[in-house]
């Protein structure tokens, strides 16, 4: 299989084409593009990048040292090498020792098989800072440390590269924090009944649900389960159930909670008065000074509750 260059052939209008051809067709192309007979010019030789790879030194990976500055949620914040675990949206600060041939460097990351420079920086010059990641680095020219605010996307290996040694890759985690969570139930259950109660997460991925009832850690009984720890089943519910219910829910760099009022009753218990306050505020609102008498029957299983009203006189505002 023949080897093909690529090639950028410049026409006499200032226009290019890249050509992908043979190394020894490129006279001939050179001539039907410029419709010259003149050899064409000598390219640069680029530089072996490959080459260069294989003659840098590997610095030890314990050298390399990352932390995560404060504030941020609940993370760790100490040094850590090797690897670190963050939040979206907060600052790392990325470290290494100095390196020989520090005249000219530059942070990197790899991303699968890719490799990209993030900020490359020569002395007396202005680093410059790739656009993946402009007005969110802040790069220490006398430390060489790289400060970066972290987005979603940025869990990569980053490195410290001069041009006779690099450090070893360093392995960055980059967690979502989660928002607070919302239970989503019934609050009013009837005593006997079954019911359930399901936290959900809408900003990023909770590692570990747990429940408290009135601020103590709820445990799996025979009338308590639980459904991938989201869902809080409680089956023929109480009235010893009734209180107030937290999800706790957490993942490596944060923790939120939410709490929710259960209560448990017997229909009449809940009918009665609710039935009574609608009862007095229609007699308060009639505003008619002739007298009423209201009669109260029983509530039934329902809890429905039964009455009537006696007018003795009417009059155009009485009800």
């Amino acid at each position: 299989m023949r080897s093909s260059s690529l090639w950028t052939i410049r026409r006499r209008d200032s226009s290019s084409r890249d050509i992908h051809a043979p190394a020894r067709s490129v006279t001939t192309l050179w001539r039907w593009m410029t419709g010259s007979d003149r050899q064409p010019p000598a390219l640069p030789k680029l530089p072996n990048f490959l080459g260069e790879e294989k003659n840098i030194v590997p610095i030890p990976p314990g050298t390399f040292r990352a932390r995560t500055l404060a504030p941020c949620y609940s993370a760790d914040l100490r040094p850590a090498t090797g690897s670190l675990v963050s939040a979206v949206g907060c600052t790392v600060l990325l470290t290494a020792p100095a390196l020989r041939g520090s005249g000219a460097v530059s942070w990197e990351y790899r991303a699968g098989s890719e490799e990209r420079v993030i900020l490359s920086y020569a002395f007396h010059h202005p680093p410059n800072v790739s656009l993946l990641y402009k007005n969110r680095t802040t790069f220490n020219e006398s430390s060489l440390s790289l400060q970066v605010v972290l987005q979603r996307g940025d869990g990569r290996l980053y490195r410290l590269r001069a041009q006779e040694e690099a450090t070893a890759w360093f392995h960055l985690h980059v967690v979502e924090p989660l928002s607070q969570p919302k239970i989503v139930g019934n609050s009013l259950v009837k005593a006997g009944g079954n019911t359930k109660l399901v936290c959900n997460v809408v900003e990023g991925k909770a590692d570990a649900y747990w429940w408290k009832r009135n601020g103590e850690l709820l445990l799996r009984s025979e009338r308590i389960e639980f459904v991938e720890n989201t869902t809080l089943c409680i089956l023929q519910a109480s009235l010893s159930d009734s209180g107030y219910y937290t999800c706790v829910v957490s993942n490596a760099v944060s923790q939120n909670e939410t709490s929710f009022l259960l209560q448990v009753h017997h229909s009449a218990n809940v009918m009665l008065p609710v039935v009574l306050t609608c009862v007095i505020i229609g007699l308060l609102a009639a505003g008619c000074p002739q007298s009423k008498e209201v009669v109260l029957s029983s509530v039934d299983d329902d809890g429905v509750l039964v009455w009537w009203q006696k007018r003795e006189n009417l009059c155009d505002n009485c009800w």
